[in-house]
């Protein structure tokens, strides 16, 4: 170690574990730097400054943050974790005290990890942040524990009450045409009755976005492609285009109107393909909490 190098003495393991990583990555830690604020870079530089040259701890930090970068990855609760809907997810810790939240995070892939601090409450999500960015060493014992915990929880989540199945029915159906959905529906309510009503009351289709509040669709017109905005709406029912309309200024309602009409004849397919387009988009964006359905289900119904 470098004899400059002032002693560690109340250096937080954390710290000189990221000290010691910042080093090793030299100029591929901008981006990291760039993220942090002046005082925490601050910090940070000062605990490079006392760890002096130390190879053996870089090298020992890089190979941790690198199997930190795959354990995600791996099989195991949290792979399963990062594939779960980020509702479950967010309604399975969202009891969880920050500390552990900010555990979690850290295991998860930086896509779920993401999707999860959108979903859960703000004041949740900003002590966690902070609580990560000062985590330390785990004791195996702990981490068992938890893994333990959390898969038990998941288990129970893929185990409850029969909707499962039928969610991923009404999930295929979402991306059938309407004629093919009516069609194989009622073949399941002929072989299986009640089965179609309980999957239509699942389903997201293109009419449904009607049912999104003005936060919602106006999130959703934002994200979505002119064209395919255009296309969808193309014959839409009344009630469907005038939520669109209702969410935008006059001027861009009367533009919007101009281009529908200037698109003529339009073969039904093509216009299909622009509704599950646009309602693949709004489930993208519901599933990262950035917009609500507006649907409620049975164990969300509305109390009197």
């Amino acid at each position: 170690m470098n004899a400059l190098a002032r002693p560690l003495g109340d250096l937080a393991p954390g710290l000189a574990r990221s000290a010691r990583l910042m080093r090793a990555l030299g100029p591929d830690a901008a981006a990291i730097w760039a993220e942090l604020d002046p005082q925490e870079a601050a910090a940070l530089s000062a605990a490079m400054d006392r760890l002096g040259d130390d190879p053996a701890g870089e090298a020992d930090a890089l190979r941790r943050f690198a199997e930190a970068r795959r354990s995600p990855a791996a099989s195991g609760v949290w792979a399963d974790l990062s594939a779960l809907d980020t509702r479950l997810l967010a309604g399975l810790i969202r009891n969880e005290r920050a500390q552990v939240v900010a555990l979690i995070l850290s295991r998860l892939t930086g896509e779920a990890a993401a999707r999860l601090l959108r979903a859960l409450p703000p004041a949740l999500s900003i002590e966690a942040m902070q609580r990560l960015l000062h985590i330390g060493e785990v004791h195996p014992a702990a981490m068992a524990s938890l893994e333990q915990h959390l898969r038990g929880r998941v288990e129970a989540v893929a185990g409850d009450s029969g909707q499962g199945g039928a969610e991923r029915i009404a999930r295929i159906f979402d991306r059938l045409d309407p004629r093919a959905g009516t069609l194989f529906l009622a073949a399941l309510e002929t072989a299986e009755p009640g089965t179609g009503e309980k999957i239509r009351s699942l389903m997201f289709t293109f009419d449904d976005l009607a049912a999104l509040d003005a936060a919602g669709m106006q999130t959703l017109l934002a994200a979505a492609d002119r064209a395919v905005l255009v296309a969808a709406l193309k014959g839409a029912k009344e009630a469907t285009a005038a939520a669109v309309f209702a969410n935008v200024t006059q001027r861009a309602g009367d533009l919007l109107r101009e281009e529908i009409a200037a698109l003529g004849p339009v073969r039904r397919s093509e216009v299909d393909t622009a509704r599950a387009e646009l309602v693949e988009l709004a489930r993208q964006l519901i599933g990262r909490g950035d917009i609500r359905t507006g649907k409620t289900s049975d164990a969300d119904e509305l109390v009197e």
